[in-house]
């Protein structure tokens, strides 16, 4: 905005505000905490003011601590930028994700915040259109973000802090994978390929929710019965979707399927007891996160009171040395 305040644009000063005109580009979100620390900014920053998306940040200009006073001022928590297709806006997030976690200077919070913040415009065309090969890309870009993120010490403690925002399908997804990720290098897993595949499974592991009728995931009173065997399917339709992408480890397609089975035979969709070791971690990670997370149906549990669910009424169904770990791990 160069050096005219947002305060003057927000107060009607400025006259500059656009708005979209569709054709050849369109808005798309970006996360506010991708800009910090004197950089330069890459692309025009537009914020959406009373049905206008309105010049905020020229492209070229320094980003500088009196901006983040102006959007802290203003309670904006998202940008939106132009671009010409889905596939340039997620191109732009992974990358700029991937720099930010690549800065020491970075605080671990805020790479945390920023991970969790790009998970619902990444993640929602993945679980939205999870038959296409671009968006495969989008959630294999993804996975090495967050197996990135998950190396730096602390990492674990900011996902746990930001498992009390709203559930929703992407958060819960990224969560996973961070769990899982954390589990399994503690429990000895040390090949990035399978940490990779454990990674993908993970972030995947309900996308056969997009074959169920909307309907049915969104209803706001109790399902019957035959809308449960469908919710139970899912497992299964994520399997059959991922089968014909073969860009999806063939272990990642296993945790799809085996996510919900237990080690006694008490899951579903079938009711198996010899799963995979990575289904098993999934498994607790899903569980665990579920339980802390706030839902249309339920308060969220502390740590403390999820594990200790699950060790209580759960126990039978985890693998106990699994479970042992993952209580270790959250306890340091």
């Amino acid at each position: 905005m160069g050096a005219k305040s947002l305060y003057n644009v927000v107060m009607g000063v400025e006259n500059s505000a656009l708005k979209s005109e569709g054709g050849k580009e369109d808005y798309y979100k970006v996360p506010i905490d991708l800009y910090r620390d004197e950089e330069i900014v890459e692309i025009d920053l537009y914020l959406y003011y009373q049905g206008q998306y309105i010049l905020c940040k020229t492209k070229g200009v320094k980003w500088t601590t009196e901006d983040d006073a102006r959007m802290k001022n203003f309670g904006a928590v998202t940008f939106f930028v132009k671009f010409k297709s889905p596939a340039d806006h997620s191109q732009f997030l992974d990358e700029k994700l991937k720099n930010l976690l690549e800065r020491p200077n970075v605080s671990v919070d805020r790479k945390a915040s920023v991970l969790f913040d790009v998970s619902e415009p990444i993640l929602s065309k993945v679980y939205a259109s999870p038959k296409a090969a671009e968006t495969m890309k989008n959630a294999q870009g993804y996975v090495k973000n967050c197996i990135k993120f998950m190396n730096e010490k602390g990492s674990l403690g900011e996902m746990v802090k930001l498992a009390n925002r709203n559930l929703n399908e992407h958060t819960h997804a990224l969560h996973v994978s961070a769990y899982s990720i954390a589990l399994a290098k503690r429990m000895g897993a040390q090949s990035y390929e399978d940490i990779f595949a454990l990674g993908m499974g993970a972030l995947l592991h309900d996308v056969g929710k997009s074959d169920i009728d909307a309907k049915i995931l969104k209803k706001p009173g109790e399902l019957d019965d035959n809308e449960w065997m469908v919710i139970r399917q899912h497992p299964e339709f994520g399997y059959n979707i991922l089968e014909q992408r073969p860009e999806v480890p063939k272990v990642s397609r296993r945790i799809v399927m085996e996510h919900h089975e237990r080690i006694n035979g008490r899951g579903y969709p079938k009711g198996i007891k010899n799963i995979h070791h990575f289904s098993k971690v999934v498994g607790i990670a899903d569980v665990f996160n579920a339980l802390t997370c706030e839902t249309e149906y339920s308060k969220p549990m502390s740590p403390y009171d999820a594990l200790k669910f699950m060790v209580t009424h759960l126990s039978l169904e985890f693998d106990k040395n699994l479970l042992a770990g993952f209580i270790e791990m959250l306890s340091e």
